[in-house]
C-alpha cells in the first residue's frame, strides 16, 4: 500500500512541476521581419509658442505592424539648414526599413515652401532657445505616438545642431531621451566661429566674445553654446570624432574634449551628470565614462581615421549601437505601452495558477496517503 501512495506522490509532483515550466515552454516571440515596409508621414507640430512646425516621419506602415511599437531617432541637420529633408535620405529610410521611426523636422522660420520641405512658422532663431523649444514639442510630440517605443527615443546630431540637441535635453532634462549622438558639434562660440583656427566668420551675424565682447554678444552666445548645457543631460551621450574634424580641421579637439569631459559624471572625474559617455563607438575601444587631458595627446582616445565623412553611415552604426543598449528589441516589439498582456504578467498569473494546483494536488495526495496507511 505505501509504494502505491509513494507511487502517486510522484506522478503529482510531476504534473505539479510541470504546471509550473507552463509558461517558460509556451512563451512564443513576436515575429520580426527581415526588413519593414515603410512609409514617409506629413504632419505639423504645435511649438510651446504655438507656431506649427513641418515635420516628416519614416516608418514601419502602421497599418501593416498595428501592434509594434518601434525605436524613435530625431535627426537634426548641422548648420542652419532645413530638417524635413533628412527624411530623403537613403541610410535613414534604410535604418526605418530594419525597423526604427526616423523624425526630421524644420525649426521655426525654416524650409523652402517646395514639397517635402515646406516652411514652419515663426522666424529664424539661429539654434537658439526657441529651436530648443521646437526640439522639445518633436520629442514629445513622438514619445507618445501608439507605434514608438517610449524608452528607446534617441537624438543625432550634426555639427551645429549640437546646439539645438544639448540645449534642448540640458534645459529639459526630464524629456524621455535615452541616448544622444553628436557628430562634431562646435561646443562654444569660439569654436563655431572658427576663431581658434585663425579665420573667425560671423554666424548668426555675431562674431566670438573674443572679438566682441559686449553684453549684447555674450547673451547671444550663451543660449547656443552647447557645453553650458551638455551636463544636465542625463542619458546616454556619444561624441563622434575623427581625426580630421570636418569643420575645423586637422588635430582641433578641444570641442570633443571639453563635450565629453561636461557629459561625464563627477564619480569618473567629470562634471556632468550622463548615464553613460564615450568618445567613438565600440569598435574603436575607447572607454566608456572616461574623461581626457586636454593637454596631454599622449592619453587621448583613438579618433576616427581621417574625416567622418570617409566612412558613410557610421552615424547609423552608432545609432544602431546606442539604441541596442536599450533593454527592448530593436525592431519592435508587441508589448503594449501599459504592460497589460505582457508575458510577465501571463507568467504571473500562470503562476498563481500553478501554485494553486499545487496547493490542491498536495492536499489531495495527503488525504489518500492517510487511506493507503489505514
Amino acid at each position: 500500500m505505501a509504494q502505491v501512495g509513494s507511487k502517486r506522490a510522484v506522478a503529482i509532483r510531476a504534473l505539479v512541476l510541470g504546471l509550473i515550466a507552463l509558461p517558460t515552454l509556451i512563451a512564443i516571440a513576436t515575429p520580426t521581419p527581415a526588413t519593414y515596409t515603410i512609409q514617409v508621414i506629413e504632419t505639423w507640430v504645435t511649438a510651446p509658442n504655438g507656431n506649427q512646425l513641418y515635420t516628416r516621419i519614416v516608418q514601419p506602415v502602421r497599418a501593416l505592424y498595428p501592434d509594434q511599437r518601434f525605436p524613435a531617432l530625431i535627426a537634426i541637420p548641422g548648420g542652419t539648414g532645413a530638417g524635413a529633408l533628412l527624411a530623403n535620405n537613403p541610410r535613414y529610410r534604410d535604418l526605418a526599413d530594419d525597423g526604427f521611426i526616423v523624425v526630421a523636422f524644420n525649426p521655426e522660420g525654416r524650409g523652402t515652401g517646395t514639397p517635402g520641405n515646406l516652411k514652419s512658422e515663426g522666424t529664424e532663431n539661429c539654434n537658439g532657445f526657441l529651436h530648443q523649444d521646437d526640439l522639445k514639442a518633436i520629442i514629445e510630440y513622438v514619445a507618445v505616438q501608439p507605434n514608438v517605443n517610449a524608452a528607446n527615443i534617441g537624438v543625432e546630431t550634426s555639427s551645429f545642431g549640437i546646439a539645438i540637441g544639448a540645449g534642448a535635453l540640458g534645459r529639459y532634462p526630464n524629456l524621455p531621451v535615452a541616448y544622444l549622438v553628436d557628430q562634431e558639434g562646435p561646443h562654444d562660440n569660439r569654436v563655431i566661429t572658427f576663431y581658434d583656427v585663425g579665420r573667425e566668420t560671423a554666424v548668426c551675424g555675431h562674431r566670438s566674445t573674443v572679438t566682441d565682447p559686449s553684453p549684447e554678444n555674450a547673451a547671444f552666445w550663451a543660449e547656443r553654446e552647447a557645453v553650458r548645457y551638455i551636463g544636465a543631460y542625463p542619458g546616454r551621450y556619444l561624441r563622434m570624432q575623427a581625426e580630421i574634424d570636418h569643420a575645423q580641421g586637422l588635430g582641433y579637439f578641444r570641442h570633443a574634449i571639453e563635450m565629453v569631459n561636461a557629459a561625464t559624471k563627477p564619480v569618473y572625474g567629470g562634471s556632468g551628470s550622463a548615464s553613460w559617455t564615450r568618445m567613438n563607438g565600440s569598435d574603436l575601444g575607447n572607454a566608456v565614462n572616461a574623461v581626457y587631458p586636454l593637454g596631454d595627446s599622449n592619453q587621448y582616445p583613438t579618433w576616427v581615421s581621417e574625416r567622418l565623412s570617409d566612412h558613410p553611415g557610421l552615424n547609423i552604426t552608432y545609432d544602431r549601437e546606442m539604441a541596442a543598449f536599450i533593454g527592448v528589441p530593436v525592431g519592435g516589439t508587441a508589448q503594449p505601452a501599459d504592460g497589460s498582456g505582457s508575458s510577465a504578467r501571463n507568467y504571473i498569473a500562470l503562476a498563481a495558477l500553478a501554485a494553486t494546483a499545487l496547493l490542491a494536488l498536495s492536499a489531495g495526495a495527503w488525504y489518500a496517503r492517510r487511506r493507503w496507511l489505514r
